[in-house]
């Protein structure tokens, strides 16, 4: 593993860090599949991490690794892009803002991970970590959007060079465009912040898609 290229690492990045986060999402307490609740809902969503504790710190810990894993790809691909045709700006910029975006999810992830080794039961963790929480949510909101304009960006750039994909940068765009509105559309208004995160985790599984091709194409180029 020493001698590995960052082609390589970074392809692998791409190719299962996004599947890897996106599993442990999925069981997250309070999320899609345990305990669901409204992201709105600070008293169920606390709720649903305090009675889930083992679970709750198991996916704040696991998920931002998996981020870690496909941000660490983003760069690499940046690199590329970098050394040899058009794109570079663009993808400069979108690299940033995917690191600003992660970086505000793990803050995210690590109120979670307060919440649930605060030991605390569910009458006392509301009111203690109600405002965190809420914190927490918006923060996400903000993260969301840079995250999307930054694959809006870097699909763009993709999108003018003739050694990618092109069409299917060009379905990433339309899909990053349509995820920062429903990003804008359910921080301002939470009662649709639930059914935009649903919206929006259809658009998570396109770029998934898309991100697991470049990825192979990363590794390919050794």
């Amino acid at each position: 593993m020493g001698t590995i290229s960052a082609n390589k690492l970074g392809g692998l990045g791409l190719m299962f860090g996004p599947v890897f986060a996106l599993v442990f999402f999925f069981l997250q307490p309070g999320g899609a599949i345990i305990d669901a609740s409204d992201p709105a809902n600070a008293q169920a969503t606390i709720g649903a991490i305090v009675a889930n504790v083992g679970l709750a710190k198991v996916t704040s810990v696991l998920i931002p690794i998996g981020l870690t894993a496909f941000l660490y790809g983003m760069f690499v691909l940046q690199a590329n892009v970098r050394s040899n045709g058009n794109g570079d700006a663009l993808s400069r910029l979108g690299a940033l803002l995917l690191l600003v975006g992660v970086i505000g999810w793990m803050t995210g992830f690590g109120i979670n991970l307060a919440i649930a080794g605060s030991d605390l039961p569910v009458e006392q963790a509301v009111p203690t970590f109600g405002s965190l929480y809420s914190a927490s949510v918006a923060i996400g909101t903000i993260s969301g959007l840079l995250a999307g304009i930054g694959f809006l960006a870097m699909s763009l750039a993709i999108s003018t060079r003739d050694d990618y994909n092109k069409i299917f940068a060009l379905v990433v765009v339309v899909v990053s465009a349509i995820e920062i509105i429903l990003t804008i559309v359910g921080g301002v208004n939470t009662e649709q912040l639930e059914t935009m995160n649903q919206l929006t985790g259809i658009c998570y599984l396109v770029k998934m898609a898309w991100m697991i091709t470049l990825g192979l194409k990363l590794i390919k180029q050794d």
